[in-house]
């Protein structure tokens, strides 16, 4: 039964991505739906040949995300509250757009380095507001926990996507109302998705594509934060007032 249902959303979510996300289709419904079958489908298709076997794999560096998460230390899930977030399980999650999945994994560790200083963020205790409508979304609400229209009742609604030309992402302490804006000087996807597409139609392509992996993924984790991104510290929310950055 499982399988079916499964079955019934990959099939559900090709037919979306090849109409090109179709009028009545919004990318609040295809995220929801690429993340229900476990993974979020940046494209759905695979390109033929061996030519990307030549390319070798691209490399994926070892970065970890440290927070705390006390319910599961509390009802035996570890054994303690600190729990870590790996880049290999984010893109797991974020699907195969390894630049986005780094873009965003960034982001999130500058944000908790401007929120928290030395002090480890609480994963599902941050609410994201983001304008980037993609994977990215997905990799942001696992890593916070943060979660848009499904999930625990407690993170439902933690997940918000703001107008694409926003061009930003706000992650907000909820215990304090403390926030952090990251205003994106670039969209990843600008990138990746020309490669990706023609790389689907021919896979002779598949090499420009890991090498831009591999360059993009270095850029994103080793440049000054200044380059990436513009940050700014939202003070504590008043009473009436919103955190719109």
């Amino acid at each position: 039964m499982e399988n079916q249902i499964r079955k019934s959303l990959r099939d559900k979510l090709m037919a979306m991505t090849a109409a090109g996300a179709p009028a009545g289709c919004s990318r609040r419904h295809f995220i929801t739906v690429a993340a229900a079958i476990g993974g979020s489908g940046c494209l759905v298709a695979a390109g033929g040949g061996t030519e990307w076997k030549a390319a070798g794999a691209v490399r994926i560096p070892h970065a970890v995300i440290r927070m705390r998460s006390p319910n599961s230390a509390l009802f035996g899930i570890t054994q303690d509250d600190i729990i870590e977030i790996t880049f290999a399980e984010v893109l797991k999650v974020h699907g195969y757009c390894a630049g986005g999945a780094a873009f965003a994994f960034r982001m999130a560790h500058e944000a908790f380095r401007a929120l928290y200083g030395g002090r480890l963020p609480v994963r599902h205790a941050i609410q994201v507001k983001t304008s980037h409508h993609c994977c990215q979304a997905a990799a942001l609400a696992y890593i916070t926990g943060a979660r848009g229209e499904f999930g625990a009742f407690g993170q439902q609604g933690d997940l918000e996507l703001l107008p694409e030309e926003e061009k930003k992402t706000l992650f907000i302490d909820k215990p304090t109302g403390r926030s952090v804006a990251l205003r994106m000087h670039f969209n990843p996807h600008d990138t990746f998705e020309p490669l990706f597409k023609k790389t689907i139609k021919d896979a002779k392509f598949a090499p420009e594509v890991h090498r831009a992996l591999n360059e993009k993924i270095s850029e994103y984790f080793t440049a000054p934060a200044e380059n990436l991104f513009d940050i700014s510290i939202i003070g504590k929310r008043q009473r009436g007032q919103s955190n719109s950055g």
